[in-house]
């Protein structure tokens, strides 16, 4: 595995050779640029240069027209996809070459393309690379086209949204150099793709990825913004490129996105280590946020930034909340963040040494805003019991109010929604919603990358495939099987043998380990000969088809050439079974709820099956029931499983499935369930199991054993998941919820199958008793009310009102008494107390007039000690004083 410390290395080293001069980071807080809060692009420091300045350095004589640099930069125009794709983070590092009046863009593209495909560098296959130009760029698209070769079909024009930077910069800005650019995109394949799209820059997936941006700056914008700007050629042409490290290393590292790279993941480990909550990949956006937000602050601060209500300050502080936020949904309700600084300057003070040297100071401050921000987090709260008291129960919270307490007080969405139904008050999720799409609109960066690069394997793996070819997958057969060791990699470096101890990954010419694929795991297990012996943690594949063997030597060593006996866990049997459990579920899905249901995603483990499918709703209890009980008739049938090698055309035409995920070339293997099981009660239609997989299966449906639904959820919008458990694991699943349903029973003094009999009847004598409870509470206060004259009516200003204190009320008590009262005596306010609570009615007309009960009652809430409520009219709290609150009432209706 290349870390992110050698990919910037490398593309450093890279264009070195091409006659650049390498220069450190600029700092992240622009010297001498008002138009920029912090550096959001690897030009933004060399923005002179661009303009005709002379390019001389400190530290470097002469002059220098070719510079590369990996440049730390910061934006927050999409900081609400943060976590949420791998396409967003704030703090980022960005690869670039710039060209001051030197070479243009033949060179420019050249080397571009030399880096991207030659396999010294990163090695990516031509024929999956995309490119585009500005849709007036002949001079690009004859490069392109002529120069480097690349076919038509794979070159595509487009206006200034899409290939002018900034984008967008020559009607909306901003000023200041700026020019056509042409983008390289890499072609992921259609199981990344949605039907919408068909080539760079169209549709929703995420298919087609820019991978670099070579931008030809050789104008100079001035004028309105928005407006038609003005555009000047500048002194001399420019060229500037960046590509994302972060991207790139996603790719070297074999990671599902950059959050589980190097220099993330550490840190995401560590947030789950303090939180307690366990991170579930894309799922874990807290987790996500939280890890990307505080290298940003990190870095901010290490280079002079502070906190503050303007400005840089404030930006830095807004991430802060967002991961402290972020922290408070994770249960973590105590300062945190700062005790991740270390961890963030580890990971990145080799290359900016600067986290290291001001880390004590970092955390100091870091500490310090966090225990701040904890108590603005309570004053949010405070907020929200403000906004509720002027609202009853059916009423709605504006989402504009919503917003801003996520905004000022980084106050969940969620906390206040679940706050606010215990009053009865329902949030208004689309005005929030609308409010938040409104934010990210001004905030946007016209400027933000996106995009992802892809990997490449050292040099190694391409000569042992040169050589001896992909390796011989002998796992279908068998679980032991004999192998020669062909090669020995540790991380990069290739070595003749590993002793005990060490690790590495091993490449054989044959082995029975399945490689990770289709959504099952690679598989464990053990590597024996004489004298030694070495364990297999898991195993992957190589783009060549090479299985890489990620081994621990236990015993001996082991060296290239040697002759093993491979043995894989016996677990693999059960994986087997899930993963044949996943076919039969997704023709189940697809035969109860409709041929619309497709595979996104899937996991195939020895313990349990997940499976991703596309669906617009929540599968009601039937349904789950019916895809179960088709899978286990499935099961109970014993049909025979085979699989065939077929051309794909052939596979398709006979209906086979493809997998999420898969890349297929021109023969497939199709794995077939030999028989369609009884669908009587369930379906009208036969149903059949026919899919392209590569992956391990059992050889007959009984093997699975019994098959049960434990969790059915969303993922995202359109996307369900299913969580599953085969055989054994099913068996004692459903041996624990008897055993649990049994014991409950027991508690309950009944039998199991009369359990929900009994539940039921138990609550319905619960609602008898709080029903006679509130009888008896209304009988009390009738009672306390009732005799001589009743309570008397007194006067404040225009308005008459009755304070009453009676024992022993609760709240909903106190309501009725307050009704009574006031239809009773026809004041204009009553006030009704016992205990801790403090009930306000009024009057239609006394509203009519301009009393609000919500204010009497804050008014004297805070003059006895509580809180105000809303329409409820209820002040409450712990040391509540029912007789300073009743002498304040004159008063209160004075004002």
């Amino acid at each position: 595995m290349m870390t992110t410390a050698e990919i910037r290395e490398k593309y450093l080293r890279f264009f070195e050779e091409k006659g650049h001069l390498r220069l450190p980071s600029f700092s992240l807080i622009p010297e001498d640029d008002p138009t920029l809060l912090f550096t959001v692009a690897g030009m933004a420091p060399l923005k002179p240069y661009f303009m005709g300045a002379k390019p001389v350095f400190p530290g470097h004589e002469g002059e220098h027209r070719r510079v590369t640099t990996c440049q730390k930069c910061l934006r927050v125009g999409d900081i609400e996809n943060v976590g949420r794709t791998a396409r967003h983070n704030t703090f980022f590092e960005m690869l670039g070459n710039c060209s001051f009046g030197d070479y243009f863009k033949r060179e420019a593209i050249e080397w571009a393309w030399e880096f991207v495909t030659d396999s010294r560098w990163l090695g990516l296959e031509p024929e999956r690379l995309y490119v585009t130009v500005y849709k007036d760029d002949e001079e690009a698209y004859e490069i392109w086209r002529d120069v480097v070769g690349v076919p038509e079909v794979r070159i595509s024009r487009w206006d200034e949204d899409e290939n002018f930077w900034p984008a967008n910069a020559i009607s909306q800005g901003p000023n200041g150099p700026c020019g056509p650019c042409s983008e390289i995109f890499y072609d992921r394949g259609p199981g990344y793709g949605s039907p919408d799209e068909s080539g760079p820059n169209t549709g929703s997936g995420d298919r087609y990825v820019e991978i670099w941006n070579l931008v030809f700056t050789q104008y100079n914008r001035s004028g309105p913004i928005p407006g038609e700007g003005l555009l000047e050629p500048l002194p001399q042409r420019n060229i500037d490129t960046g590509m994302g490290l972060y991207r790139v290393a996603a790719i070297l590292q074999d990671a599902a996105d950059f959050y589980d790279t190097d220099t993330f993941r550490p840190l995401i480990d560590q947030v789950a280590e303090i939180s307690g909550v366990p991170y579930k990949g894309a799922a874990s956006v807290s987790h996500r946020v939280i890890a990307d937000h505080v290298r940003a602050v990190v870095a901010a601060l290490a280079d002079g930034a502070t906190f503050s209500n303007t400005g840089r300050g404030y930006v830095i502080r807004r991430l802060l909340r967002r991961a402290v936020r972020h922290g408070y949904l994770l249960g973590v309700k105590e300062p945190f963040i700062y005790e991740l600084a270390p961890l963030v300057a580890d990971l990145l003070g080799d290359f900016y040494p600067e986290m290291r040297e001001q880390l004590s100071s970092v955390q100091g401050e870091i500490r310090a805003e966090e225990a701040r921000f904890l108590e603005t987090l309570e004053s949010g709260i405070r907020r929200l019991e403000a906004l509720l008291a002027s609202l009853g129960e059916g009423d709605v919270l504006p989402g504009e109010e919503a917003f801003r307490l996520h905004d000022t007080y980084g106050f969940p969405l969620d906390l206040t929604e679940e706050i606010a139904a215990e009053r009865g008050v329902r949030v208004d999720r689309e005005g929030f919603e609308k409010a938040m799409r409104e934010q990210v609109e001004r905030a946007r960066a016209a400027s933000a990358f996106s995009g992802e690069v892809f990997a490449t394997e050292a040099a190694a793996l391409e000569r042992v495939f040169e050589n001896h070819g992909a390796t011989e997958f002998t796992g279908y057969e068998r679980l032991e099987d004999e192998g020669r060791v062909l090669l020995i990699l540790q991380g990069e470096v290739e070595l003749d043998r590993l002793g005990a101890g060490a690790g590495g990954q091993v490449v054989l010419d044959r082995t029975p380990f399945y490689a990770e694929g289709g959504g099952q795991v690679g598989d464990s297990g053990v590597l024996e000969w004489p004298g030694g012996r070495a364990r297999v943690l898991t195993t992957k594949k190589s783009k060549q088809g090479l299985h890489l063997h990620q081994v621990e030597v236990e015993e001996g060593e082991l060296t290239v050439g040697a002759e093993v006996r491979a043995v894989v866990d016996p677990k693999r049997r059960c994986t087997e079974k899930n993963h044949t459990a996943t076919h039969l579920l997704h023709a189940a899905l697809r035969a109860v709820l409709g041929g619309h249901v497709r595979q996104a995603g899937s996991l195939v483990a020895p313990d349990r099956l997940r499976f991703d499918f596309t669906h617009g709703a929540p599968l009601s209890d039937d349904e789950v029931r019916r895809v179960e009980l088709l899978v286990n008739r499935w099961v109970q049938a014993d049909f025979p499983v085979s699989w065939t090698f077929m051309p794909l055309a052939e596979a398709k035409k006979a209906g086979a499935m493809a997998l999420f995920g898969e890349k297929y070339g021109e023969t497939v293997r199709v794995v077939r369930v030999e028989g369609s099981p009884d669908t009587s009660g369930i379906l009208e239609a036969e149903v059949r199991s026919m899919e392209l997989c590569g992956g391990c299966h059992v050889r007959r449906t009984g093997e699975i054993g019994y098959f049960v639904i434990v969790a059915e959820e969303a993922v995202s919008a359109g996307v369900r998941r299913i969580e599953a458990l085969t055989g054994e694991a099913a068996v004692r699943f459903a041996r624990d919820l008897l055993d649990r349903t049994t014991a409950l029973a027991r508690e309950l003094g009944t039998a199991p199958a009369q359990l929900d009999q009994r539940i039921g009847k138990l609550q319905q004598e619960l609602k008898n008793l709080k029903r006679e409870n509130e009888r008896l509470a209304a009988e009390l206060a009738r009672a306390q009310l009732g005799g001589g004259s009743g309570p008397e009516v007194s006067r404040a200003g225009k308005f008459s009102y009755l304070a009453v204190e009676l024992a022993g009320l609760d709240a909903a008590a106190l309501r009725q008494a307050a009704d009574e009262l006031l239809e009773r005596h026809g004041v204009d306010l009553v006030a009704v107390g016992s205990g801790g609570n403090l009930i306000v009615k009024v009057s239609k007309q006394a509203v009519q007039e301009g009393l609000d009960a919500g204010r009497v009652s804050k008014a004297l809430a805070g003059r006895a000690g509580g809180r105000g409520g809303g329409r409820a009219q209820m002040a409450q709290g712990g040391g509540f004083d029912l007789e300073k609150a009743f002498a304040a009432l004159p008063e209160a209706l004075a004002e």
